[in-house]
């Protein structure tokens, strides 16, 4: 009696494995998830801006004696392009959800927090 080339349980195993596979594949190359957490941009008391740091962007808010703009890049963010006079915000450097001081911007009386999605 011949053996067959492959037996039932290879071909069972196999089929897993793809399955396995392509699951994964499908998984990857879905878009990301949002983060869960709201990053808040608020100009003189007034919230102007939310954004998901999970989320790539550039956003410009305007403030009392010029504006800024605020980059957003790996789950990251950091405030370039500001029009004040001491720059102490672009100081900051990049934030991330887990830091607790926010970034303020006394000169154009803006400041950028972390807040929870509602």
């Amino acid at each position: 009696m011949t053996q067959p080339w492959i037996r039932k349980r290879e071909i069972v195993l196999i089929a897993v494995l793809a399955a396995a596979a392509l699951t994964a594949a499908i998984f990857f190359a879905l878009p990301k998830q949002h983060s869960g957490v709201t990053v808040r941009i608020e100009q003189a008391g007034k919230l102007v801006q939310t954004f998901d740091p999970a989320v790539d962007a550039v956003y410009h808010i305007e403030g009392s004696c010029g504006g800024l703009d605020v980059e957003v890049k790996n789950g990251q963010w950091h405030v370039i392009n500001e029009q004040c006079p001491n720059h102490i915000c672009a100081e900051m450097g990049w934030r991330t959800a887990e830091d607790v001081i926010p970034v303020t911007c006394m000169p154009n009386e803006i400041v950028i927090y972390v807040g929870e999605r509602e």
